[in-house]
């Protein structure tokens, strides 16, 4: 099988390779495209015709005689009013990026791939026939213009009018874009394969004519695919900080896109995030750097000296503090000690007075208690500070709680209250680390059995603590769904609680209005009971989750350092480093460099990859963005397959793609591919493209051909024509839309 592939400028290679970078144009840069008038008198007495490729994206005129169109621009006009010189502005194609008011004020003259605006027709007739040097009230030569597949009459009856009735034009011939362009190849059979901006068709051509009757319309075209890239990139970026516009938008599809031999097949490949790296290509959008002054290195080490100074400053203001304190608290316990130490020569009345005056404390051995654990904490807080262990916590004495009150005195009773609930903390702490004691024991044994198991079972013991890893992973997940439900009122789990607090509410209501307890249905009598509060209000969930994360880090130390099939890639970190890691290739392209949002290059930066093939996919499966048609492929092999063997065979020798979205690399492979399982086996396919390698131009250079042809000659609809029968009389001829 022969396949002609196009270099189409860059190139398949280019194209396809990623990490790379394109730049979008600044507006700010535009400059006027003015086109000086053609010549018009040195055609030397020559009558050649106008030839005008009236596309829905671009506009192309000249006359036949040229070898390219003089005239090359976007279908578009903008009209508006000037209000500082109050003048009224009409621009034509690519001028209409001349400001914001010219970009608020663009219109076409298709609504889809629909001519209906007659008055920018007018527009475009006049802005070319002045550039192509014609000053006279009556245009002399003949005008050859292309249409629409199916065009209505209502829209060819308004063309010629216009032509015939506003610039008395001698003759006027309409033909199919993509039949004109088919009939550069040189073959009288084959397929003329159009990817216009608004519509792909497909029409077989037998014997040297079009087959309209079999043709088939795809309503889908570049126009679509650049809108629907930009849809993608918005859905990806939706905090992205310009608007990006059509133009942009058709600009990245040009530049990015490809057709993928194997859709499926590099789908896959990008389940790797180092593929999708790859593969990413990066849209580098204009912006407006501010101005920022830069510190030399002399300034930066100053401020960080100046950081580090304000940082020992800091830490000995800190010690100082702390010794202050240290001082202060020793300084007051000297005082207490000394007025301890006046008790035996004072009167206990006095003592009483003097110790409520001078002290906080309400009696003795509450000033004695607080004066031994000051002289501890004293010592502890200095052996820290000189590096020395600290001492072990010692055993307090507690001698009124075992002395009966009678025995005591009215203070003496208060004081042993006091010591019976220091005597229960204490106990309370020597149980909790005698607990702690035998909890330790506990896992010790544990820990030992696992290293006995272990010694005689590796793989048992793996996939056991692998079996415990996906169990807390999963317990994690659901959690955390169970969480992001919660936030949803609408979700099963935000339902199931409202729904047991309404029935909460509603039992709480009936007790209330019980006066006996002889109908009370013993609701709270069991621990089980109490649960559902703890549901409702989770407040067991943090509790919960640092305990599987303890666990969690505990089996996999474990199996990190004992199973050698268990890497950091099978941890839960290493999973979600693997599934960050492709959504950031997504996302940022996988850039091995932090991601800045406040570096404004970074945030007006795009980062295409797999939209790439996603958008041109569209044109073979037209379904995946809900267009209920075959795509390209399909409807071609159907429509080969409908002929004669013959026939199929010299149609199968010219396959021939037009249109501005042929010039998308990879469309003949991928072509050839979807053809080849649906012809008959190892059938010759031949798929031929422009000559010239310039699809954009192909129906122009083919009117040109065609116009200097009797065919062409016999085939114009003159004016005598058109008032005896109307604007919608049409002449057959091949490349027509009158069916044959």
């Amino acid at each position: 099988m022969d396949i002609d592939e196009p270099s189409n400028g860059a190139g398949p290679s280019k194209s396809r390779q990623g990490s790379r970078t394109i730049y979008i144009p600044e507006t700010t840069n535009y400059q006027a495209t003015v086109q000086q008038p053609f010549d018009y008198h040195s055609l030397d007495g020559t009558d050649p015709a106008i030839c005008i490729d009236n596309g829905s994206h671009s506009w192309r005129a000249g006359f036949s005689s040229m070898s390219t169109p003089y005239i090359d621009r976007l279908n578009v006009v903008s009209r508006y009013k000037e209000r500082k010189q109050n003048r009224n502005i009409l621009l034509f194609g690519q001028d209409t990026d001349a400001d914001a008011s010219s970009r608020a004020n663009i219109r076409s003259m298709f609504d889809g791939d629909l001519l209906i605006h007659g008055d920018i027709l007018e527009n475009a007739l006049d802005y070319t026939f002045l550039t192509l040097g014609i000053d006279s009230t009556r245009i002399e030569q003949p005008i050859v213009m292309t249409e629409r597949l199916a065009n209505p009459l209502f829209t060819r009856a308004m063309t010629s009018e216009m032509l015939f009735e506003l610039y008395n034009c001698p003759s006027v011939t309409f033909g199919i874009d993509s039949l004109f362009a088919f009939s550069q190849s040189a073959h009288p059979d084959g397929l003329a394969i159009s990817l216009g901006h608004n519509a792909t068709t497909i029409i077989p051509v037998c014997n040297g004519k079009g087959l309209l009757s079999r043709a088939k319309r795809i309503p889908w075209g570049g126009a679509q695919a650049a809108e629907t890239l930009l849809r993608l990139a918005q859905l990806k970026y939706p905090g992205f900080p310009v608007k990006v516009t059509s133009s942009q938008a058709t600009f990245m599809y040009h530049e990015t896109c490809y057709f993928a031999s194997n859709y499926e097949e590099e789908l896959r490949l990008l389940e790797s995030p180092e593929n999708m790296a790859k593969m990413s290509t990066v849209v580098q959008f204009p912006y407006a750097q501010p101005d920022v002054v830069e510190k030399t290195d002399a300034e930066i080490a100053a401020a960080l000296d100046r950081r580090r100074e304000q940082g020992k400053r800091l830490q000995e203001m800190q010690a100082k503090q702390r010794a202050e304190k240290l001082a202060a608290k020793m300084v007051e316990l000297e005082d207490y000690k000394q007025l301890l130490a006046e008790r035996p020569t004072l009167k206990r009345a006095d003592f009483v007075n003097r110790l409520q005056e001078l002290t906080p404390f309400e009696s003795e051995a509450e000033m004695e208690s607080w004066i031994k654990k000051t002289e501890s904490d004293i010592r502890r807080k200095q052996k820290k500070e000189a590096g020395e262990d600290i001492e072990p916590e010692e055993e307090p004495v507690f001698p009124l709680v075992d002395r009966p009150d009678e025995e005591l005195t009215e203070e003496e009773v208060k004081e042993k209250r006091r010591q019976k609930l220091m005597k229960a903390g204490w106990e309370t702490r020597v149980k909790a680390r005698e607990e702690k004691k035998k909890e330790q024991a506990k896992k010790d044994e544990e820990k030992r059995q696992e290293e006995s198991e272990r010694a005689t079972d590796l793989t048992g013991w793996a996939n056991k603590l692998r079996a415990e890893q996906d169990a807390v992973i999963n317990r994690i997940a659901d959690r955390k769904k169970r969480r992001a439900q919660l936030g949803n009122r609408k979700s099963v789990a935000s339902q199931s609680r409202m729904k047991s607090l309404a029935n909460l509410a509603a039992d709480d209501t009936n007790k209330k209005r019980k006066k006996n307890g002889d109908d009370d249905d013993g609701f709270g009598m069991d621990d089980s009971d109490w649960m559902v509060y703890r549901e409702i209000s989770g407040e067991d969930e943090s509790e919960a989750e640092e305990e599987d994360q303890s666990q969690l880090q505990s089996i996999e130390t474990r199996l990190l350092q004992f199973d050698p099939t268990f890497t950091e890639e099978d941890t839960m970190q290493g999973q979600a480093h693997a599934k960050n890691a492709l959504v950031n290739a997504f996302v940022r392209g996988g850039s091995n460099g932090r991601y800045e949002p406040e570096d404004l290059k970074q945030s007006h930066q795009l980062h295409l990859n797999v939209e790439r093939i996603r958008v041109p996919e569209t044109w073979f499966q037209p379904s995946m963005f809900g267009v209920d048609c075959a795509g390209v492929g399909e409807n071609s092999g159907w429509l080969l397959n409908g002929f004669e063997e013959e026939q199929r065979k010299r149609m199968m020798q010219g396959i021939f793609l037009t249109g501005g979205s042929s010039v998308i690399s990879g469309l003949h492979t991928r072509l050839r591919n979807t053809l080849t399982p649906l012809l008959p086996f190892r059938a010759p396919l031949k798929i031929l493209s422009s000559p010239d390698k310039d699809p954009r131009l192909d129906a122009w250079k083919g009117i040109a051909l065609w116009s200097r042809t009797e065919q062409a000659k016999s085939a114009r609809i003159t004016r005598a024509e058109y008032e005896e029968f109307g604007g919608e009389w049409v002449k057959e001829h091949p490349w027509g839309n009158a069916p044959l």
